[in-house]
């Protein structure tokens, strides 16, 4: 859990995505985008790696932290 905590912090974006869809639940990568006012590719590489790391998982659409992403949200969140 420590690696995944140093793994989304190592990265601002990555900590400030999956702390959007921890206070938003779940959105669509390009209003990901937009919300936080970074490039598109930028985004699908970020949540890209976040999928790979099995912190947040697509459905339809959107995208939404798992029980693991919310759990290491949390975490980073308390810090």
């Amino acid at each position: 859990m420590e690696e995944l905590v140093g793994f989304v912090t190592g990265n601002n974006n990555r900590k400030k995505l999956l702390s959007l869809l921890g206070s938003k639940k779940d959105m669509d990568a390009e209003r990901i985008a937009k919300t936080m006012h970074i490039f598109r590719p930028s985004v699908d590489k970020i949540i890209e790696e976040l999928v790979e790391k099995e912190l947040i998982e697509k459905q339809e659409d959107n995208y939404r932290l798992t029980e693991l992403g919310v759990n290491v949200e949390r975490m980073i969140h308390n810090l």
